[in-house]
């Protein structure tokens, strides 16, 4: 980390960006690119919403509990509507997705990470559910689940082009596997020659940066 409008304001379509709920993980995924390239370049330019690079660590209880304090009164009445939702019809799929989307934007990825399980359980292989959830494990710091997880949303629908975007990032950062970063990305362009980071930048160009900088 593009689009069926959906009432979290995520939509989908074909193009550079596959959803705009996973974008926000590509988003996310995105700054850290630009911190890795900001220590010799000029930082990249990310078009959601400034986001803060997440902790190296873990994040801890503490944490997410002060990430769900600052939740506006708006949103925390929507996840309490779900809470209650999937408590009366824990088969609703709709209500699980929703969920899990709810905490994500609320940057909960512990939370989510079930309700995502959750949904995939009663729906498998929707490859954007699938990407969120590769998101939020990548947000958990659980790095190899998280690839198997946009492998599988790649297996479901190989032009899931925010699921190959986000399992380069995974291997060239999380895992240092970078030459399968490459080839994840080149196989990328394959789909769209055109495709972009989030921040605008050629996928090209910012596989050259990133080769440049490890020489």
């Amino acid at each position: 980390m593009s689009q069926t409008h959906r009432a979290q304001g995520r939509q989908q379509q074909d193009g550079a960006y596959v959803r705009k709920s996973t974008m926000y993980m590509a988003v996310a995924v995105a700054l850290i690119v630009g911190a890795f390239l900001g220590v010799q370049a000029a930082s990249m330019y990310s078009p959601a919403p400034a986001q803060e690079k997440r902790a190296v660590s873990a994040p801890s209880q503490q944490a997410q509990n002060g990430a769900a304090s600052q939740i506006s009164p708006e949103i925390m009445g929507r996840i309490l509507e779900m809470e209650q939702a999937v408590l009366k019809d824990p088969n609703d799929v709709a209500a699980w997705t929703k969920l899990g989307h709810l905490y994500f934007d609320t940057d909960q990825p512990r939370k989510a990470i079930p309700a995502y399980e959750k949904s995939l359980a009663l729906k498998p292989d929707d490859p954007d559910v699938l990407t969120d959830l590769g998101v939020m494990y990548r947000e958990d710091h659980q790095h190899d689940r998280a690839l198997a997880t946009f492998e599988k949303a790649i297996a479901a629908n190989p032009k899931h082009q925010i699921a190959r975007f986000n399992k380069g990032i995974v291997l060239y950062f999380d895992l240092e596997r970078k030459d399968e970063a490459m080839k994840a990305w080149r196989e990328l362009l394959a789909i769209n020659p055109d495709a972009k980071a989030p921040n605008g930048q050629p996928l090209k160009e910012m596989m050259q940066s990133l080769q440049q900088q490890s020489k």
